[in-house]
């Protein structure tokens, strides 16, 4: 039973993990596909179960909620991964301890579990603020940043510059490094000092 489970751990994992490995260009290409309005895949099943379809990208109400979908999808599989070697890297005497002190799963996950995998939650928080700030591919290929600059990025616009205003391209892009770098160190004064290591 404990082989079979193991199977189906390392299956669900590899499966979550796939999307992130594949060209993110492919990614686009097959979600492109997936949320055509007339003849995608997600439209055809939202109208099989009775409920309204959806525009996707051709709308400027759902596009940007339609590329952050993609790229979630693509990019979970990462910091699944990194949560999951996380968990498995608490000791397992620690979990016993509070087992036999009858210690409710709640108190074990907030004192316990969540301290121990900080480091790793600090880690992705900060790598995703980043990723956030840098998607470029998935609006190039699905959108061009339309319908109605609507999912027009910040590295997108800066992207549209290049050949008719260089100077302001490079400009922006060193507001994006501010911005990116202020972040990222009020993460640190804020958040730091609840990160334990081991």
């Amino acid at each position: 039973m404990d082989q079979q489970k193991t199977r189906f751990n390392a299956f669900v994992q590899a499966g979550i993990f796939t999307p992130h490995i594949i060209s993110i260009v492919s990614v686009a290409l097959i979600w492109l596909w997936l949320m055509e309005p007339n003849l995608g895949f997600l439209n055809y099943v939202l109208k099989s179960l009775g409920l309204p379809t959806s525009q996707w990208l051709q709308s400027s109400g759902t596009a940007m909620i339609s590329v952050i979908i993609v790229s979630v999808w693509q990019g979970i599989g990462y910091y699944a991964l990194i949560m999951v070697a996380a968990i498995q890297s608490i000791p397992g005497e620690i979990l016993e301890a509070a087992q036999l002190d009858n210690a409710k799963r709640r108190h074990v996950f907030f004192r316990i579990t969540l301290p121990l995998i900080s480091p790793q939650l600090f880690f992705i928080l900060i790598i995703m603020t980043i990723g956030s700030f840098k998607v470029f591919d998935t609006i190039k290929i699905m959108t061009g940043g339309g319908p109605n600059n609507s999912t027009n990025t910040l590295v997108y616009y800066i992207y549209s510059f290049r050949t008719t205003n260089i100077g302001y391209a490079s400009a922006t892009g060193v507001v994006l490094m501010i911005v990116i770098g202020l972040l990222t160190l009020l993460y640190f004064r804020l958040l730091a000092k609840k990160v334990h290591y081991q």
